[in-house]
């Protein structure tokens, strides 16, 4: 089965991770496979092993009815020749040709503004169509005014995959005798410098580890979590989530993002507990596809 995971992943690598993630499950399934991740990130040699490719970040004049066949994402899409398309919060960009790639395709949304799903263009508003697609799945617990079925949400390892406690710690260069806190803030470029001195006490209290997906840190820092205390990041998908299903003590910072409710997304994770794995409830989906 060829299975093609397009998302946009413009800045940071969250959306990249959340395609890892599925291609973990993939593998941890045994299905059958060819994947391979296709997005605009600047990060994307952080995807190891698994396939991708980067699509430049076109305008809805290259993506019009008039010139799409002649963008680089509707002919890089085309020569992947899909069984299954996973699409990740990009929507927008390949409606207007959807219907034009091959094989079976599933909507996946984390949390997201309801005017996500309508976006304004000179020509008109165009308007998410759930036709094409055979299922429409959020990845996380919220509501939304377009319908959706819901898994737990898309976790980039399980929980018997990760760094044994001694191991992350010598890896790590520390010997255990103080707790570990891990700063790891990204997203943006700037995150990481724009909240360092307001944690600079955690030096008092803990072995920091200072980390971002921008410079050489870790990654994925999740590896590392038997070690780790107290996590501090930002509310985005993969921290949040992460930080529940490792039950990990966690300080978040509200950052600047066009498309979601990030105190929406604390509230949500309140008190929230999962155990299964999105990644692996999906590939059961796409087992039955």
């Amino acid at each position: 089965m060829r299975i093609v995971y397009y998302t946009s992943a413009t800045t940071g690598a969250g959306r990249l991770v959340t395609g890892m993630a599925i291609g973990n499950a993939l593998l941890r399934k045994g299905v059958p496979h060819r994947y391979t991740i296709v997005h605009s990130s600047p990060l994307g040699h952080l995807v190891g092993d698994f396939d991708n490719e980067r699509v430049p970040i076109e305008t809805e004049r290259d993506l019009s009815p008039a010139r799409y066949r002649k963008s680089v994402l509707y002919r890089t899409l085309l020569r992947l020749k899909p069984d299954l398309l996973l699409v990740n919060h990009q929507w927008f960009m390949i409606q207007g040709f959807i219907r034009e790639i091959p094989g079976k395709k599933i909507y996946l949304s984390d949390q997201a503004y309801d005017h996500h799903f309508r976006v304004p263009l000179p020509a008109g508003e165009i308007a998410f169509d759930p036709e094409p697609y055979e299922r429409v799945i959020a990845i996380e617990p919220f509501e939304s005014a377009v319908p959706m079925e819901r898994i737990e949400p898309v976790i980039l390892k399980n929980r018997d995959e990760i760094l044994p406690r001694e191991t992350a710690l010598e890896r790590l260069r520390l010997d255990g005798s103080k707790p570990v806190a891990l700063y790891a803030l990204s997203g943006h470029p700037d995150y990481f410098e724009r909240y360092r001195e307001k944690y600079a006490y955690l030096d008092s209290e803990y072995d920091v580890v200072r980390t971002t997906t921008f410079r050489e840190g870790l990654f994925p820092a999740v590896d590392y979590f038997n070690a780790i205390d107290l996590v501090v990041c930002g509310a985005g998908y993969n921290q949040v989530w992460e930080s529940v299903y490792f039950g990990k003590k966690a300080i978040f910072e509200i950052l600047d993002v066009n498309f979601s409710d990030q105190p929406a997304r604390l509230e949500a994770a309140a008190g929230y507990r999962f155990d299964v794995n999105g990644a692996d409830q999906l590939v059961e989906i796409i087992g039955g596809a």
